[in-house]
Formats: C-alpha cells, structure tokens, sequence
C-alpha cells in the first residue's frame, strides 16, 4: 500500500502498515496531523469486512472491552471511531518485537532463551491475564475477559524492555456462549485449549492453557503440541500425554516442569485456578536481576542487534 492509498482518520496521520491479519490491519500513525505527535497503532477492520454486519460487531465488541483495560502488562487502547464506515481502534505503539520473532531468530541461531528470561515473560503474562480476568474496570466492574488468542505473536517487547500482551480481537467476556461473536473466531490451534476444540465455553482456564503452551516455547523453542497441519495439531491436544519442558532441555527445573503441566491438563477444572496463583508462583523462579526492562532490553538487542 503506498502512501497515497493509506486511509485517512481524522485526528491521525497514518504512516505505513505495520501489520496485516485475516480481520484487520495495523498501521503506525501520529497522533494529530499539524504538527504529528505520539507515534501510535491504528488498527483497522479490513474495508472489505465492513459490510458483513458480524466482524463489524466483533470488532466493536473488542474496542469496548479493551478500553476497560488499563495495567501496565497490556497494550493500551487510547481512541475508538469510526472513519468513512470502517471502525478503527487507536492503541499505544510498542516499539520493538514480538514474542514470535524472538523465538525465530533464536532458531536461527540455534539458540535457547535463558530459563530465567523464559520464566519472567511467563510471569508478566499471567499478570496481564490477572486484569483481564480478575481486575476491575475504572467504574468498578469486574473485566472477567478472557483473551482467546494468548500466542507469541501477540506479546510484545519494546526496545526499552517493557513486555505486554496484545490483540484483544478474538477475546470473550466470561459466560459468553461458545457461538457468540464470528463462528470459529478463536485464537491459533497451536496454542488452543482441549474444550475450545471441542465447541465449549471459553473460560479464564482457557487462557491458561494457552500461557502454558506459550512457556513450553519459551523454555524449548519448540512447540507443546506439534503436527503437520491443523488436524494433526488438534488430535494430539485432546489426545497425547502432556511434554515436559525438561524431557527436551533437561536444566528446565522440576518446579517449572510442574507449572507447565498445571497449565495443559486437559480438563480446565484441574489447570492451576488462577493466573494470579501462577504468577505469584513463578515469582520465586527468575533472578530479579532479569526482571527487568533494562536486562530484557539486553536480551533482545543481543539477538536483533
């Protein structure tokens, strides 16, 4: 798309895409236009959804629920609208990579993340999924929003170090029938829980399987439940015994062993109850001298230069 063909939202200057999925597309603008001011991500249903009456609502559904949101863990919606009939969100602009494009380049480089990073990114996920499910609202309601799409692609790290979760797109408030919204609009099958599979409910225990297929990654750079195609993926998570982080790197600590498999058992009523438990949990598991933005900044540079 060249610049001439960006859209045009009042109040933003768009600048180039950034970003482009089967719903919307993502573009890093300024805010205001005389002169641009803080750089930040548009998001945009794509125009040809426009009409289709159902991802219109989805996408309005995923504005209203994540302008609830406010914690330092999550990306923060700051503006709703909508710009010649195509609904937008405007959010903060993370400026750096996604958890997916670490873990590539460290295929790349034969590498493994250190335990200790692995484990305060697990951290500062359950944390964000903590407000999402648990945390209230500036009004004093309870979120209770389930995220539905708990993936790498969708955890963000800046250069400065800072980590935050993403792409409230597909998310469900809690109680939400499993029809509600797009038909099969859940996250990716890799990262997907047994019930969601089988056409249950989606439940806060639900993002907690996919936080524990994220860590197995994490610790691997391998996925939990691998398979050569959608099919193969989902037969092996309603099917296979749970992996052990440590079975493929064996200096993975039996606790942190525990913690991944508390977060794959098949029925969610046995998972670990809450992402707050686990992130109080895996608090004791990373030196605190890597919990930082400056340390995790580090990392990331030291792969990506």
């Amino acid at each position: 798309m060249t610049d001439a063909a960006l859209p045009r939202i009042p109040g933003y200057l768009l600048e180039e895409v950034v970003g482009r999925g089967g719903m919307a597309e993502v573009f890093r603008a300024r805010a205001g236009t005389s002169p641009p001011g803080l750089t930040v991500a548009v998001k945009r249903l794509l125009p040809e959804l426009a009409r289709d009456a159902e991802y219109v609502a989805l996408f309005q559904q995923e504005a209203e629920m994540t302008r609830r949101l406010h914690h330092d863990t999550i990306v923060e919606v700051i503006d709703t609208g909508v710009a010649d009939g195509v609904p937008y969100l405007v959010m903060e602009y993370v400026d750096g990579r996604n958890l997916k494009e670490v873990l590539v380049r460290c295929a790349e480089r034969r590498i493994l993340l250190p335990v200790d990073f692995a484990a305060y990114v697990a951290h500062v996920i359950a944390q964000a999924l903590a407000h999402a499910h648990e945390g209230w609202d500036a009004q004093g309601l309870l979120l209770g929003i389930v995220h539905n799409d708990v993936s790498p692609s969708n955890v963000f790290i800046s250069r400065l170090g800072e980590i935050k979760l993403g792409d409230f797109g597909v998310a469900r408030l809690v109680g939400a029938p499993p029809g509600s919204g797009v038909p099969g609009a859940f996250g990716k099958i890799h990262y997907l829980a047994p019930e969601l599979i089988q056409g249950r409910r989606p439940t806060p225990a639900s993002d907690l399987f996919a936080l524990g297929a994220v860590f197995y990654e994490l610790l691997t750079n391998r996925k939990a439940f691998p398979g050569r195609d959608v099919n193969e993926v989902g037969q092996r998570i309603l099917a296979e015994d749970r992996p052990a982080p440590s079975s493929v790197r064996p200096e993975v600590p039996v606790a942190l062993d525990a913690m991944v498999l508390s977060c794959l058992q098949r029925e969610p009523g046995r998972r670990i109850a809450t992402a707050s438990a686990f992130a109080a949990d895996l608090a004791g598991y990373y030196d605190p001298a890597i919990g930082t933005p400056l340390a995790i900044a580090a990392v990331v540079r030291g792969l990506f230069g």
